[in-house]
């Protein structure tokens, strides 16, 4: 990676826009909220595109159709909605962009019977080709994080937990989406797909530094020491959570009642864990 000290070109003096595209569940929550909370520091060198936003948003509901379908009308859609987001963004001269949504990789494995991020590469690859149009000569790097497996399973499965159609066990999701955890020939083939150097950027590490996760971020960006040494840590945002309650909420969906008493039992729940009373 090309160390670039002022954080928004390279030596060519090309636009650089990096593209965080999850993975689901590897620190993304963490790193947005880092981005947020160092924005106004980055402003003069990049511009932020944090999940939210109307066209934003639209986009990454467009990627997560196309993940589910793979139909031609729901690219169509994702094209559209590109092409309107790009339509809006508005960056100073030699200003770079940050785009951070785990939903452009697509759903969450788990989800609507998705097993992998196989949808990753084509869609970062229309994502890669709408901003080189945009910004022509742009340096577009890619970073996508990753988690040991049994930990990364364990907290897939708590977040699909949380909605009442998930009904499987840990173990019995665990054996269902074994070959999720094989991110590495998906990093590969969204490379080849995009034309862009992907950073790899395993939790187990990342979240062992100063800043925490968002750090693998700055290093693809090539944000200089300087300005990294005056951005402040921001706390780990959306622990995971023990077996137990994991079990809790599926026995929950399980049983039949109506969704609302259901969702009230499971806040239930999460109250007395967050409060470190007993299950």
């Amino acid at each position: 990676m090309v160390a670039v000290s002022s954080g928004q070109a390279d030596p060519a003096g090309n636009r650089v826009v990096v593209i965080h595209a999850g993975f689901h569940k590897t620190g993304t929550t963490s790193v947005q909220a880092a981005l947020a909370a160092h924005r106004e520091a980055l402003a003069p060198v990049f511009a932020l595109q944090l999940p939210r936003g109307p066209a934003f948003r639209t986009l990454t509901r467009a990627a997560r159709l196309w993940s589910a379908e793979r139909r031609p009308m729901a690219m169509r859609l994702y094209r559209q909605a590109l092409a309107q987001w790009l339509g809006g963004l508005d960056l100073a001269a030699g200003q770079g962009l940050i785009v951070s949504s785990e939903d452009l990789a697509g759903h969450m494995p788990g989800d609507f019977g998705i097993t992998d991020y196989g949808a990753a590469p084509r869609l970062l690859a229309e994502l890669a080709r709408g901003l080189r149009a945009a910004f022509p000569g742009a340096d577009l790097r890619v970073v996508l994080g990753t988690r040991a497996p049994g930990a990364w399973l364990a907290s897939l499965h708590w977040q699909q937990a949380k909605r009442h159609t998930m009904l499987e066990d840990a173990t019995a999701f665990a054996d269902r989406m074994a070959g999720a955890v094989r991110t590495g020939p998906v990093l590969e083939a969204v490379a080849r797909a995009t034309g862009a150097p992907v950073h790899a950027a395993p939790l187990e590490e990342q979240a062992q530094r100063r800043l925490g996760p968002v750090e693998a971020i700055y290093d693809a960006a090539g944000l200089g020491a300087d300005l990294r040494a005056h951005l402040a840590p921001v706390p780990a945002a959306n622990r995971g959570a023990p077996a137990q309650l994991v079990a809790a909420f599926v026995a929950l969906n399980r049983q039949t009642m109506p969704r609302a008493d259901r969702q009230a039992a499971k806040d239930a729940l999460l109250a007395q864990f967050r409060a470190g009373l007993p299950l």
